[in-house]
């Protein structure tokens, strides 16, 4: 028996996946999806699946989806035979931009990524999921194939503008005096008022998209007066450093 998984590279509590923790200072850590077995899922009643299960629903509705379709923010919802959703509705939080089927694209053991992002790139925009000062998030998800680790379907969202669960706006800080979560259950880091954030930003400092993959981010850091947050992505990308007190 095989089952197909969803991932997600934006975090929410639906899925309860990778929650990533960003000290300030610099040290940023990933968890990584646990995935159920086959065997437990065997006995598991049919509505207690664990939370990155894809039913055979919404995989059909999956298979229906197409770009300009919007999602809400936790996009596995908890009704799993629904997949997007019309684009009028409050929940609408996401567009998709993209969405290809069989995209020739492996999944990594962990469930945690892709083999090689460069087809999420070549789908997505080179951009997706950076963290680029001022840019409205993207990201990008999967739903694949456990046993085989085989992507059945790939596609890329961007954030419609409206604030998260959280009351942060979706596109990233990009100027002195703006505030963030950093205590946040996202992938991405917005703005949000400072009277509801926990950081405020004294500098930004963006590097250029040459050097994401190299930068020495704590190089960069030598001009802020206090702590800095390195905005890496879940591609390990620096597209941009915080100075933040």
């Amino acid at each position: 028996m095989t089952h197909r998984k969803q991932l997600m590279n934006l975090n929410s509590e639906t899925f309860g996946p990778i929650r990533r923790i960003l000290a300030i200072g610099g040290v940023a850590l990933a968890g990584s999806v646990a995935l159920s077995g086959c065997g437990l899922l065997e006995d598991a009643a049919s509505d207690s699946t664990s939370d990155t299960e894809v039913s055979a629903d919404q995989v059909d509705a999956v298979a229906e989806a197409k770009a300009g379709d919007c999602l809400p923010e936790e996009m596995l919802g908890a009704d799993r035979s629904v997949f997007a959703i019309d684009c009028s509705d409050p929940a609408a939080f996401w567009t998709i931009t993209a969405i290809e089927a069989d995209p020739a694209v492996t999944a990594t053991a962990d469930g945690t990524g892709v083999e090689d992002p460069q087809p999420i790139y070549d789908m997505c925009g080179e951009t997706v999921g950076a963290q680029v000062p001022g840019a409205t998030w993207t990201d990008w998800s999967m739903i694949y194939n456990e046993t085989t680790l085989a992507v059945d379907y790939a596609f890329c969202v961007e954030a419609n503008g409206i604030p998260s669960s959280e009351g942060v706006t979706p596109t990233v800080p990009s100027a002195a005096g703006e505030c963030t979560l950093l205590a946040t259950t996202q992938w991405n880091y917005g703005t949000i008022d400072c009277a509801a954030g926990d950081t405020v930003i004294t500098s930004v400092i963006e590097v250029p998209q040459a050097e994401w993959a190299t930068v020495d981010a704590e190089a960069l850091a030598a001009e802020c007066t206090a702590s800095y947050v390195p905005m890496e992505d879940q591609f390990g990308r620096t597209a941009s450093v915080f100075c933040v007190e």
